[in-house]
């Protein structure tokens, strides 16, 4: 699934890099993080914007108001294993069917929680090890990973 806002910030981001000659500079390395910030929000969004479709699914308005919120409580975190768990509140099917598409897919769970993992290296002082093209390359096939949320929520 692709995202209009990171993917409007890739574009954003890649355009400055061509014509300042930034590419390679301390200004990359500072736009590659925002967009890692971007990305994670972005993704942590459209996780709860499926959550919350699903709940909908039931037609019953005080159970959707319950998961939307308490949504917050139980999905702090958005690397693989976290969703996993995430998706197990709906049934351990629901669980299993995601993570056997990333054990499937063992190279989109990886780029997915690569970009997560040095989202949380820039905001919480650790070091940063991506360039920008690694990013754009990693999200790319990261967001697959939502394809594969949305699939296992169905149902």
């Amino acid at each position: 699934m692709k995202i209009a806002r990171i993917d409007e910030g890739i574009k954003t981001c890649e355009e400055h890099l061509r014509t300042s000659g930034a590419s390679g500079t301390e200004i990359e390395a500072f736009l590659t993080r925002y967009l890692t910030i971007v990305m994670c929000a972005s993704f942590e969004e459209h996780i709860e914007e499926l959550v919350n479709s699903r709940a909908a699914e039931s037609q019953d308005v005080a159970l959707a108001s319950f998961v939307r919120s308490s949504l917050h409580q139980v999905f702090r975190s958005v690397k693989t294993g976290e969703i996993a768990g995430l998706l197990g509140r709906f049934g351990e099917d629901h669980k299993t069917r995601f993570q056997d598409e990333m054990s499937n897919n063992e190279r989109v769970a990886t780029f997915y929680n690569n970009i997560v993992e040095n989202r949380h290296q820039t905001t919480h002082g650790g070091g940063f090890n991506l360039t920008f093209r690694e990013l754009v390359d990693f999200y790319s096939e990261a967001q697959l990973v939502l394809d594969a949320v949305a699939r296992a929520l169905q149902g």
